[in-house]
Parts: C-alpha cells; sequence; structure tokens
C-alpha cells in the first residue's frame, strides 16, 4: 500500500470520531427504535478509507474513494437517515434486521474490504510496471467534429427507440417494438445509441479544455434537451446524464470541482427530481404514450405539475432520490431468501457477458435476460410482471454463487476500476482517451452499481472497444505529462509570498 501520510491518517481517524459521536448522540436524542449504530460506524469506516491515499480528484484512487461513496450512499444512507430522524426506509422491499450485525450487512462489509484490497492490488501491480511512453491525444478539430457526429447520432436514436419503438417500459411494448423492426434495423439502434454518452464526453472534453461563451451556450443547449428527453421517456438517469458527464469531465480534467455545474446538479436533484416522480405517476401511470406526451406536451406539463405534491407527500408518497438509491433492503432479501426457498442462479443472470461482442444480427436468438424483472418474480416483491427491482451488483453475485460469488466478484470489480485508475491516471497525462475509459467506468461499474451486473458491463466492455478502435484512427498528438509540467513549476512555487495560499483551490 502507498505510504499514507500522517495528516490524511488524522483526517481518517477525525472523520470517523466526529461520525460516532453523531451517530451515537442522534441515537439516544432520538430514540431510534432500531439503530444500526455498529454497522454504520464499521461502513463509514470502510468507506472514508480513501481519504488516507487520495491523491487528487483525478488521481489513481479517485475512482476508489468515488466508489466507496456510493457504495455507502446504497447500503448506509437509509440507515443513517433513520438514526438522524426516526424514519422508516420507505422502500417495498426494505428488511429491517433486528441483531447487532444481520447477515446481508455483513456480506455488505466484506464485499466492501474485498473490493478495496482487489482495487489497491492493480494499483499496486500497475504501479510496478514501467510506462510504454508517452500516450497520444487527438486533434481540437476531431475532437469537435466526431463528438457532434457522435451525440447527433445518439441523441436522434435514442430519441426515435424510446419514443417511437419501444414506447414504455412494459414487456408488451418491448416485444411489439422489437417485432416491428427487422434484426439489422434493431442492432443499428443499439449502436447508435451507444454513441450518445461518448459525443457527449468529446464535447466536454472539447469545452473543458476551450471554453468560451459560445461553446458554453451550446453545452447548455445539449444538457437542457437531455433533460428534456429523459423527462418524456421516463428515465430520469437519462436526463442526468448530460449534467453528470460535464462535471466528471471538469473534475476529471481540471482536478477541480466545477461549482456552477454541481450547483446545477444539486438544483436538479432537490427541485427538479420531484416532478420526474410525479411524471411517472400522473403519465406514464395513466397508459399514456410517450409519443402522445410529445404531441401534446404541455398537456403533460399541466398535469404533472399538478400532481407533484400529491405524489411527493403523503404516507403513499414516491420515493426521494436516497430512498431509490437504497439497495440494502435488496440484498437483505436476497441473502435472506436465496438458497432458502429461492434458487441460486448459478451463473444465470450473468450469462450475456460471454456474447458481449456477439451482434444480435448473427445471433437472432440470444437470449436477453431482465435481471430486475426477474429479481422481482423470484423472490415475490410486486405482483406486476413489468416492476423492475435493482438487486446491486453485490446483492446479484451472492444471488448467483453465494458468499464465494459475492466476495470474488467484488474482488474483480475493484481491480478493474484500480486498473483503469492507474492506466489512465488524469494527473500524469490529460488526453481524449483517458477522459473517455475512465468516464465510462465511473458511469457503468460505479454510478449504476445498483442495477444489474451483465447490463453493466456488457456496455463497458463494448464502449472501451469502440473507444480503442477510435483511439486507433484519431490519436496523432503526444501528451505531455503533467507530472513533469508540475515539477517544473516547483521553483516557481518555492518562491511563493509569505501568507498564500499553501494547497490548490479544489473549486472552479
Amino acid at each position: 500500500m502507498p505510504r499514507a501520510a500522517p495528516n490524511r491518517f488524522l483526517l481518517y481517524v477525525l472523520l470517523n470520531a466526529a461520525f460516532a459521536l453523531l451517530v451515537g448522540f442522534s441515537t439516544v436524542a432520538i430514540g431510534f427504535a432500531n439503530p444500526r449504530f455498529l454497522y454504520l460506524v464499521l461502513l463509514f469506516a470502510l468507506c472514508s478509507s480513501g481519504v488516507i491515499d487520495l491523491d487528487g480528484l483525478n488521481g489513481r484512487y479517485a475512482l476508489l474513494a468515488l466508489f466507496m461513496f456510493v457504495y455507502f450512499v446504497s447500503f448506509g444512507g437509509i440507515d443513517l437517515r433513520n438514526v438522524l430522524t426516526g424514519g422508516d426506509a420507505g422502500s417495498p422491499v426494505a428488511f429491517q434486521a433486528t441483531s447487532v450485525l444481520s447477515k446481508a450487512e455483513m456480506l455488505i462489509l466484506a464485499g466492501g474490504i474485498m473490493l478495496i484490497l482487489g482495487y489497491r492490488t492493480a494499483v499496486l501491480i500497475g504501479n510496478a510496471r514501467s510506462p510504454s511512453g508517452n500516450p497520444r491525444d487527438w486533434p481540437r478539430s476531431m475532437i469537435i467534429l466526431v463528438g457532434l457526429i457522435f451525440w447527433g447520432i445518439g441523441t436522434i436514436a435514442t430519441y426515435r427507440w424510446n419514443v417511437y419503438i419501444v414506447t414504455d417500459v412494459t414487456n408488451e411494448a418491448t416485444r411489439k417494438g422489437l417485432a416491428s423492426i427487422g434484426e439489422l434495423t434493431t442492432t443499428a439502434y443499439i449502436l447508435g445509441q451507444l454513441l450518445q454518452p461518448l459525443g457527449m464526453l468529446l464535447l466536454a472534453y472539447a469545452w473543458t479544455l476551450h471554453r468560451n461563451r459560445y461553446f458554453t451556450a451550446f453545452m447548455i443547449v445539449i444538457v437542457v434537451l437531455q433533460i428534456f428527453i429523459g423527462f418524456v421517456i421516463d428515465v430520469k438517469s437519462l436526463a442526468m446524464l448530460g449534467i453528470i458527464l460535464v462535471i466528471m469531465t471538469s473534475v476529471l480534467v481540471n482536478g477541480r470541482l466545477p461549482k456552477t455545474w454541481l450547483a446545477a446538479g444539486v438544483i436538479f436533484v432537490a427541485f427538479i427530481y420531484p416532478y420526474f416522480t410525479a411524471y411517472r405517476t400522473a403519465i406514464h401511470g395513466a397508459g399514456i404514450s410517450r409519443a402522445t406526451v410529445v404531441e401534446n406536451f404541455g398537456q403533460a406539463l399541466k398535469k404533472t405539475l399538478a400532481a407533484k405534491d400529491e405524489v411527493n407527500t403523503g404516507p403513499d408518497r414516491a420515493q426521494t432520490f436516497l430512498e431509490r438509491s437504497n439497495v440494502k433492503g435488496s440484498v437483505e432479501v436476497i441473502v435472506a431468501k436465496a438458497g432458502n426457498g429461492v434458487a441460486f442462479q448459478r451463473g444465470h443472470t450473468l450469462s450475456p457477458l460471454l456474447a458481449t461482442f456477439v451482434p444480435k444480427i448473427v445471433w437472432a436468438d440470444k437470449e436477453r435476460i431482465p435481471t430486475g424483472q426477474l429479481f422481482n418474480k423470484q423472490f415475490h416483491i410486486d405482483d406486476s410482471d413489468d416492476i423492475y427491482i435493482s438487486p446491486s451488483h453485490l446483492g446479484e453475485l451472492y444471488w448467483n454463487f453465494g458468499w464465494a460469488g459475492a466476495l470474488a466478484g467484488m474482488t474483480v470489480i475493484g481491480a478493474l476500476c484500480g486498473w483503469v485508475g492507474v492506466r489512465f491516471n488524469l494527473a500524469e497525462y490529460r488526453t481524449v482517451t483517458r477522459v473517455l475509459v475512465t468516464v465510462i467506468t465511473i458511469r457503468q461499474l460505479i454510478v449504476v452499481f445498483e442495477s444489474s451486473v451483465a447490463d453493466c458491463y456488457v456496455v463497458w466492455l463494448r464502449s472501451l472497444a469502440g473507444i480503442g478502435v477510435l483511439h486507433v484512427i484519431f490519436a496523432r498528438i503526444s501528451a505531455v505529462s503533467r507530472l513533469r509540467t508540475a515539477a517544473s513549476a516547483e521553483p516557481v512555487a518555492a518562491a511563493r509570498p509569505h501568507g498564500a495560499a499553501a494547497f490548490p483551490n479544489l473549486l472552479t
């Protein structure tokens, strides 16, 4: 392990002491009936360990720190809220443990430990290897041109697929949509949709390096259009995609937080997200098709605005952003019932990974496994066949192979993220390929950790293959090491006048 600076370790100790005091005082003050005190303290200690070795917001351990933040929100966010407010989980799949540590909580802690060990092992191996020479970057003109083409094709494909072909999320709509087009058209639409995030990433990278008011206005238009499409097709992650990609790209390229875009993201979650939940109930729940929404958007918006307060308040309110991010309940259910009334999958839900690079036009009968629906059906969570319940990667691994599969799988996940963190370290070199690989990894392996394994990793592997092809075609300019550039500036930093800031500002 890299040698931790004493002040980092002290910060880690102070953070955990403060957290333990917060949870302890809140438990006593509120008198919560079932506090998960020990679990929360241990989970926070595990997830905050990245503070010790974090070498910048775009360094080797940045992905580990982000992953552990998502890990805590996914498995401890609701428990922390309950301790602080005395509330309940508000989730139909919630399972409240009565022991000091439940089996699911022990699995979550052990899985997090293995993830960290896998990540650190990959970084150690990567650090031990000598660099292979300066990487290459794309010319600016090609970044913008390819980004515009990919974004345009991807946006059109995403819009038409979700509005006119697959008109809603039900199985019946999917069957009808696929039956209305041929295998070649289906493959073209799937590939086209994969181009959209790549195109937005390229444009965000170019904007981060070469900002001007016209380019900024164009990026705002892209983000607003993305929110509109996500709203119409009722996919919140797609609506937030533009904001998330701009924030992540800016952080990775500059190593600082873009405060304006970060504020926009907070505003979206706090004020706009409730309208998405209202739309799902008032429009999607009423059986109105997406094409009808587009044709009568003003009317659909009025119904959504009118339903906002009713949907988001009261005993039958929609789930909040934090509640929807919670997958601890899913893991509790899986650990309690898998092998005890519900059969282990033994690799069934992971099998689509084997056909990652086999297009549907070649294998027309290639099976698509809707893991979220299967989880709902197998564990009898909801009577509807069209309900998706997120099992989380950890829960799905346990559902397939029990403890051994979960721990081994989390080690592999950590190693993959660690490989990306050290191999595509943006603190060392800043190139468009490194940004693309890192952001795709964050999006598919970390941010959507709550969903099914095969869906996420198939897209990740295909995206890496596509990025590799693009790199071979367009990368022509030798990149300059940012570490050497920083080292050459040290004499200037040493001459800093007394009283100047000793550390860089991490907010732009």
